[in-house]
Parts: C-alpha cells; structure tokens; sequence
C-alpha cells in the first residue's frame, strides 16, 4: 500500500509539473523536485533505527555518558561549508541570467543543504548510552543512530580536540568517519569494522578505560593523539590544500568564481571556456598533491609493504611511484597524478591489514592505472562526453524553434542522452580495470591466481565490514542477509553492475583471472565485451 501511494503520488507530480510548466521548463523542475525527494528519502532514512533503539533502551539498565555540547562546533561546520559554496552562490547571484552551470549549482546545493540539516540534527539530538549487561553502545540520533557490541571495537583513541579538517566531509576523500562530536573538547575515537566513529564526552579517559577493560584490548596509543586547530599557523598549509580540493572537487566554487570573473569583465564566450579548460587542466596536473593533502596521505612505513611496493614498480617500469597510506577503515587503493612523474598510490589503512600477497596484487592493479595514464585520459573521456551531451543539447534547443510541438520526441532524447552518459563512462572505466587486472598480474610472481586471490580478500573484506556496518544502522526489519561480491548477482543488479558502475563485477572479475589466466590481450578484450552484454541481459 505505501509504495502504491508513492507511485501513484510520483504520477500525479510528474503529470501536474509539466502541465503548469510545459516543456523543457517541465523537465528541469522534474529534475529537482525528483532530487528533493530522494535527498528527504535519504535524509529520513536513519529514523526507523531511532525509534528502534529508543524502544529498546527503554526496557534495558543503561548508563546514560553525558555529550559535551558547545555551539561553536556546529557553527564552525557550518562556516566551512558556506566558504566552500560561496563562488557558487556568487555565480548564482550576479552570473548570465540564463546558464545551464546554475541549475548544476542548485542541485549541488540541495545535497549540501540536506547534508548540514542533517549535522544539525545530529548535535541538537544525540545522546550516547552504554548497556554493560548486553554489552552494547548506543547512540541515538534522530537522523543517524547506531548500535554495536563494544566487543567490535577494534582501537580506542583520545584526541586532545576535534580534527575538523579530518572530519569535515567537503575537506576529506576515502572517509569513513561518522562524526557525532558536538564541541572542540577532547575527542574519543572508536575504530569498528567499516566505520570509525567520534565522540566528544564527559571523562572521556575513564570511558576509554572502561571500554578497553571490557574488550580486553588496549589501544596502540598510549597517550592522547595532539591535534592542532584548523586555524593554527602550522595547519595552514593543510588547511589551504583541503579547503582547495574541496571548492575543485566536492564542489564547484573555483570553476565558477573563475567564469564570473571573465563574465565580470565581459569576455567573449570562446575564450571564457578555453579559460576554463586550462584552469581544468592545471587541476588535473596538481591533482596529485590536491589529493594528497586531501587524504592526510603518509608514506608507508612498513618494510614489507615497501619491499613489494619496490618490486612490482620495477616490474612495471615506474620505479619512482611512491607508496601512501590514509586512514579509513574502507578496504580501497587509489592511483593518481597526471602522469607517472606526478604519480603515487594510495592504500586505506583497513587495507594495509590484508595479507601481504593481497597487498601484492592491489599494488600491482594500481601500477597498471599509473603506467598506463588511465587517471588522465578517464578526465578525458569524461569531459569529450559531457561536451558532446550539452553540445546536443544546445543544438536542440537553437534548431527547434518550437520547442512544445515536439515535447514528448525531445524529452525521451534529453534522457536517452543523459542515460547514455554513464554507460559510456563505465565503458571506458570498466575497460581500464580489466586491463589493470590482467597486466598487474604479469608483475605478481603469483601471476593470474595470485591477482584473483587478491581481489577475492579484498572483496571478502570489504563484505564483511558493509555488513557489520548494516547492522550498526539500519532496522533489524531492513537487513538482508549479506550477498558475497564473489557470487554471481541477480539479473537487474548485474545489469547495473556491467553498464553503470565504474569496475566490473568482482565474481566476474576473479572468475575470468582463474579460468581465464590469460595476460591483457585480444582474447581478454573479446571475452569482456562478450561477457557485458551477456551477463547483462540474461538470467
């Protein structure tokens, strides 16, 4: 019945929107009432485990661990957050009245503005329980509640304020921290499978303590972890270099802070997007160093790790690539840099944990993307693509001079467009990760299986740190049992899987390593397409 009424409801919306707007002003308020209503669905989301959880304390003995609570926390997020969109705003503002890149920004900030709802919700309502009986923490937040044994806690850590740079989510890459800390006192960390968590609270070293008794764990920190504050004359540099990322990545308040400018200064529409190619350009040159500082990227330490490191970049013939670590607890690899001189890979810390034939194999995927350039040319492709969409577009909309009398023919073409768009980036993508699959294994002594063993731990991995983190989460009526990425998928999912996501489907992937050993040639492009569509459109 509920779902009945949402569809129904969706019609009705859809059917009332373009009666009163027309086309194409239809599909634009089409588009964004659709994004308001999945940003609500998204934002609403975490209120069944609220009420779950707040039923269940009820009927428990709990210690209720007092929250700090200081406003200069929330406004100090909030603060950051309109510095990051204010180029946007700007462009909003005093930009050409009719401009596509403005509904972008819209969009864009209907995310943020859902996002910093939600963090004000978070400080205003979260409270922190403790039940010794079962053995449980509870954090119960109107938006974002949680629930999980404190036998899952895997380090516990105090540091002496809130990292805001760390835990700001515009400022970070790889992040999985869920911030509930609600002033700039002393902070405790608590590290769980999939999901590191931070908490400011009263006695934070007696909790600590007490949590790290009943574990029978101790932290690999002995004293309290110093932080400087963002503003601190030591931290700027960091400072600049996240607030950087976050106006050229996460958002879009350089790019248009650069093209008002020109539109301020009335230049000529041609130069105004060969300005903002070079600056996109130079973007993708420093994005090393933009990401570096962005993912608080260390050099790697240990000796193993290095030794391997060494190795397999000799084999692939890129010797100078250096090797980073990032503290998430997401199992990932990233390769970045425009070109093997500015290049270097960056593993998560969950990651570093794996064996270190696993760590092999990543590595080796890894090398393949920086030999082969893939970061850059995947911009590339990206930016071709999206200059063919709007090129289209405009044309569309300069030839037909009656936009309402062909309606229906040109908003099934804006779709098809726009579906076409991410089929053709998972093309290219998907493509380069089966060649850094097959080629990486040519540097592995362990060849093909050595690769898909290595995939197969890291999916594993990562499996069961998504489902620990469900179940934190979600409602116990929500969770599903947890699906294995080394198995085949049901037919929708895998269709999604092949022709939207940027990786093939790990089983697919492992499957072709084991059966297939081929090395990257012909033979491994043909089974790839082959199998794309294959394992796309049957059972």
């Amino acid at each position: 019945m509920g779902y009945g009424s949402e569809i129904a409801g969706a019609i009705a919306a859809i059917g009332f929107i373009f009666y009163q707007h027309g086309f194409p002003e239809g599909f634009i308020y089409f588009s964004f009432v659709s994004a308001g209503y999945l940003a609500i669905s998204l934002l609403m989301a975490g209120q069944g485990k609220y009420g779950e959880l707040l039923e269940e304390i009820r009927q428990l003995e709990v210690t209720e661990i007092e929250i700090v609570r200081n406003s200069q926390r929330i406004f100090a997020e909030l603060g950051i957050s309109i510095l990051v969109f204010t180029g946007a705003t700007f462009f909003l503002i005093y930009g050409p009245e009719f401009s596509l890149l403005k509904y972008f920004i819209v969009y864009g900030m209907l995310i943020a503005i859902t996002e910093m709802i939600k963090r004000f919700v978070t400080y205003f309502t979260t409270r922190l329980y403790y039940s010794k009986q079962q053995g449980n923490l509870y954090i119960l937040s109107r938006l974002a509640s949680r629930k999980f044994s404190i036998q899952d806690i895997q380090e516990t850590t105090i540091e002496s304020t809130v990292d805001l740079l760390k835990l700001h989510p515009y400022l970070t890459l790889f992040s999985s921290n869920t911030d509930f800390t609600t002033s700039f006192n002393k902070v405790l960390r608590l590290l769980l499978p999939g999901e590191t968590i931070y908490l400011t609270i009263q006695e934070t070293e007696q909790w600590k303590a007490a949590l790290e008794t009943e574990t029978k764990s101790e932290s690999t920190i002995e004293n309290e972890v110093f932080v400087l504050p963002f503003y601190h004359k030591r931290n700027i540099k960091r400072l600049l270099g996240k607030f950087y990322f976050a106006i050229t990545v996460k958002g879009v308040s350089a790019y248009t802070g650069v093209l008002l400018l020109l539109y301020y200064f009335r230049t000529p529409a041609w130069l105004m997007v060969t300005m903002a190619i070079m600056y996109w350009l130079f973007n993708i040159y420093i994005s090393d160093r933009v990401l570096k500082v962005a993912m608080d990227a260390k050099a790697v330490t240990d000796p193993k790790v290095i030794s391997a490191a060494d190795k397999i970049f000799a084999k692939a013939g890129i010797p100078n690539v250096k090797v980073y670590e990032t503290d998430s607890a997401q199992y990932n690899g990233l390769a970045t840099g425009m070109n093997i001189g500015r290049s270097m890979v960056t593993l998560t810390t969950a990651t570093l944990n794996l064996p270190i034939d696993a760590i092999e194999g990543i590595l080796a995927h890894e090398a393949v993307h920086v030999k082969k350039r893939d970061i850059l040319y995947g911009q590339l492709y990206r930016v071709l693509l999206m200059l063919i969409v709007a090129g289209g577009l405009l044309l569309i909309f300069k030839q037909v001079s009656d936009i309402e009398a062909f309606a229906i023919p040109i908003f099934l073409l804006v779709w098809l467009l726009i579906i076409l768009f991410p089929v053709f980036q998972s093309f290219c993508s998907q493509l380069m990760e089966v060649r850094a699959d097959h080629l990486g294994a040519s540097f592995l002594d362990g060849g093909t299986l050595q690769m898909a063993d290595s995939l197969a731990a890291l999916a594993t991995s990562q499996d069961e740190a998504m489902q620990k983190t469900a179940t934190y989460s979600m409602k116990k009526e929500d969770l599903k049992e947890g699906r294995s990425s080394l198995a085949r998928s049901p037919w929708l999912l895998r269709f999604l899987e092949f022709q939207i996501m940027d990786h093939p489907p790990m089983y697919w992937r492992v499957n072709t390593l084991r059966v297939h050993g081929n090395q990257w040639g012909k033979e491994i492009r043909r089974r790839w397409w082959k199998d794309r569509f294959k394992e796309s459109f049957t059972k």
